[in-house]
């Protein structure tokens, strides 16, 4: 029987959340063999589905996924979790006896969209992706691991 040859990839990449899956996407739009381990076995978790794992994401961000053709999966992914969002959202910050919906935070202050003025960023382009977009984490996982293994990476947990 002839000996087993290892599998040899050109990058093992450490985790199959939002960084490391756009990440391995990059690669093999490079032809760069890919492997991505994740120690959850499961993809799905408390943690990353509404409310707690409602993200919001940047107009860099935005604008790196309209380029790779990814923004209309990911806002589709978001506008289909939106009534379910609106719902749990809602009643997470009355909870919270907060007037207003927070647009997000740095290091712990909240900061609210009226707060933010896009006006200020006079160094960015025009660009059809917008300046903001919350997902959550599972939606935008299972939109970025689609694309990953559409591409020919793998994803072992």
């Amino acid at each position: 029987m002839p000996a087993a040859h290892p599998i040899v990839h050109d990058v093992l990449i450490a985790g199959a959340g939002p960084v490391g899956l756009f990440l391995a996407c990059e690669l093999r739009l490079a032809g760069i063999s890919v492997l991505v381990l994740e120690q959850a076995a499961d993809p799905s978790s408390p943690l990353k589905a509404l409310p707690f794992g409602m993200r919001g994401l940047s107009a860099p961000t935005l604008e790196a996924f309209d380029r790779r053709g990814l923004l209309d999966d990911v806002k589709a992914a978001s506008q289909a979790n939106d009534a379910a969002a609106a719902t749990k959202a809602s009643a997470h910050w009355m909870q919270q006896r907060q007037q207003r919906r927070p647009a997000g935070h740095f290091a712990g202050i909240q900061f609210f969209h009226e707060e933010v003025d896009v006006s200020r960023w006079p160094y960015r382009l025009p660009s059809p992706a917008g300046v903001s977009l919350a997902v959550d984490m599972q939606a935008l996982e299972t939109v970025l691991a689609a694309r990953a293994t559409a591409l020919g990476a793998q994803i072992r947990r």
